[in-house]
């Protein structure tokens, strides 16, 4: 079933999984470091662009929804505090309530095609050939496997909740807040619980931490892949120009200490 969540016809599963993980971890650590809305902007156009490559619209299209979802509720708590408290009346703009979305957005538009258009041969390959300690090994593999196991047992859950007569409908949601999370959370906890136990034990059966090499041979970069973490390494850095031209209060401390 796990095997359905990996898109093989995406153009992402042709890149090397090394590419797509350095590739997650310029854009995320250049995301964190930004304040500023232009440039956390374009950062925006240009991840998604890349998430839309992987071709899981539905999942997309739910993270969005849930994310747009818990923005416009802080933002509407926030304009009401301002109300009452005027001295908060500039942190309710729009473009700095949207900062840390945005970042949260980029993030999830590097991490999820990584997650989801990998084999678990290929990250246990990757990450034993990085040479890191298994404490870091072990957990890195099962957090990264853990996205697409965690996406079947929503789907799970809710398929259980529907057959129980629980419709999914805007007004029943709205009406019964604290049923559908009683009916959801509960469960998610215990199956996310059990599934992470599983992967780690599947891990360990497969050998690793026993100082052995996976039987998959070492993939080597191509020029699809420079092409990559060059596109990133620019859109980064235009990023943090754009950053710095807007005034960015961490580049700023960066500058003038």
């Amino acid at each position: 079933m796990l095997a359905s969540l990996t898109v093989n016809n995406s153009v992402l599963y042709k890149y090397n999984v090394k590419s797509k993980m350095l590739l997650s971890v310029i854009c995320s650590i250049c995301a964190l470091f930004m304040t500023k809305f232009e440039p956390l902007l374009l950062m925006f156009v240009v991840t998604l662009s890349y998430s839309l490559l992987m071709q899981r619209y539905r999942i997309l299209f739910v993270s969005y929804m849930f994310m747009t979802v818990v923005m416009l509720i802080s933002m509407t708590c926030v304009n009401i505090i301002a109300i009452y408290l005027p001295m908060v009346k500039d942190s309710a703009d729009f473009t700095k309530l949207a900062v840390p979305f945005m970042r949260g957005a980029c993030v999830m538009n590097v991490v999820m095609p990584l997650t989801l258009t990998i084999r678990m041969q290929n990250l246990l390959t990757t990450l034993q050939n990085l040479h890191l300690p298994f404490m870091i090994y072990l957990p890195g593999a099962v957090m990264i496997r853990f996205v697409p196991t965690f996406i079947n047992d929503i789907k799970q859950v809710f398929e259980a909740i529907k057959i129980r007569g629980f419709e999914f409908s805007i007004k029943n949601i709205l009406k019964h807040p604290f049923l559908l999370i009683r009916l959801s959370f509960s469960p998610l906890v215990f199956m996310s619980l059990r599934s992470s136990e599983d992967l780690g034990i599947a891990c360990e059966l497969k050998g690793i931490g026993q100082n052995k090499h996976c039987n998959m041979k070492n993939q080597c970069l191509h020029r699809r892949d420079y092409s990559l973490i060059a596109l990133a390494v620019i859109v980064c850095a235009t990023s943090l120009y754009l950053e710095y031209v807007c005034g960015g209060s961490f580049i700023n401390k960066a500058g003038h200490p």
